[in-house]
């Protein structure tokens, strides 16, 4: 399989649209290292076929230049739509008027681009599996490289320990752990009980009991962006680092390229978190947390054209708000990317003292 991987922010990789003309389902499980027997077969096998079909479909337009991205087969081609929301629905912002905002808007000396991965602050794409805890992974990769870029050293972080231990009584994106909640909870976590290395806390992509653990990295709280601005947002990437977003993550079949079209007419609903870590005049350059096997590398880049653009989620209650949940939100951006954005302050190592 053509992962698609992107290197820098400037230009892109010349790679080739997957040939799938000959591809069956026999190939995609021994591609995947999938197996299934009986009724179970034959449901997998529907629904993948559904699935080639509209990814050759697109295809075919993107060689016709109807799209700037294409579409490719990926671990996920053989899921429910049910499955595939499960991953993705465990993400909400906090209510807006939860968390003070800082106003950063753009400055003169913002690069006209900027790839944070070029700079040793990033870790190796994860893989959240099928536990709803993008929310953990978002905040643990984004408190990854903050924690870099403070001291120089990169460290592996346990999302597992957002999953265990945040507590979540205003059902904000979820119910908690695999079930839902947000990366605003989990930083103050970071704040309250500090993170532990991934190898002294392994993800084991389920709920577990929150057990007390030797902390590696502390911080003092968070930053929360105005909503829908995308100079607060480049100038953030620019001069913080990589930042926690939300989105609405219809990007199932993404290859490669830069994606238009999350939000499907005005309806933009929020359900996914991830992290921006770059951008370019012309994208968001967006980490995900799928593995390494999906999109570019494990990456995305979203269009900037729709910067401006303002969608409406009318299911907040679906994992987009804190109760009691509004009735409607105003998500911009391509895929809603603008909305919620938020970063960690103060990080340093957990035997030392913090300041903002």
């Amino acid at each position: 399989m053509k992962t698609g991987l992107f290197i820098g922010t400037a230009t892109v990789a010349a790679v080739d649209v997957q040939n799938l003309s000959s591809y069956t389902f026999q190939h995609y499980l021994r591609e995947f290292g999938k197996d299934y027997a009986g009724d179970e077969y034959s449901k997998r096998e529907a629904l993948f076929n559904e699935e080639l079909q509209a990814v050759r479909q697109h295809n075919i337009e993107y060689k016709e230049g109807k799209h700037t991205w294409w579409a490719a087969v990926n671990e996920y081609s053989d899921w429910t739509e049910l499955e595939f929301k499960k991953i993705k629905s465990g993400k909400a912002p906090h209510n807006i008027h939860d968390h003070p905002k800082i106003q950063l808007s753009k400055i003169e000396s913002n690069p006209t681009s900027i790839d944070w991965r070029e700079k040793n602050v990033v870790t190796p794409v994860k893989n959240q599996g099928g536990c709803g805890s993008c929310w953990a992974f978002s905040a643990t990769e984004v408190v990854e490289s903050h924690y870099a870029i403070a001291t120089g050293e990169l460290l592996e972080l346990a999302p597992q320990a957002f999953v265990n231990c945040v507590q979540n009584p205003h059902s904000c994106g979820g119910t908690g752990g695999c079930e839902g909640a947000t990366m605003e909870l989990a930083f103050n976590l970071t704040r309250d009980m500090g993170m532990p290395l991934e190898a002294d806390l392994p993800y084991r992509g389920r709920d577990q009991t929150c057990k007390p653990y030797k902390a590696a990295a502390k911080g003092t709280g968070y930053v929360k962006l105005p909503e829908n601005d995308p100079d607060a947002l480049e100038t953030a990437i620019a001069s913080k680092g990589p930042i926690s977003v939300t989105v609405a993550a219809n990007w199932g079949r993404y290859g490669g390229g830069v994606f238009d079209g999350g939000c499907r007419g005005t309806s933009c609903e929020l359900d996914h978190g991830v992290v921006a870590v770059g951008y370019s005049q012309d994208y968001w350059l967006v980490r995900n947390s799928w593995g390494a096997g999906w999109g570019e590398g494990g990456y995305i880049r979203l269009t900037r054209k729709h910067d401006h653009d303002v969608f409406t989620d009318t299911n907040p209650a679906s994992g987009v708000a804190c109760k009691p949940y509004p009735r409607i939100q105003k998500p911009a951006g391509e895929s809603g990317v603008l909305f919620d954005t938020s970063y960690p302050t103060g990080m340093g190592p957990a035997s030392d003292s913090v300041v903002v």
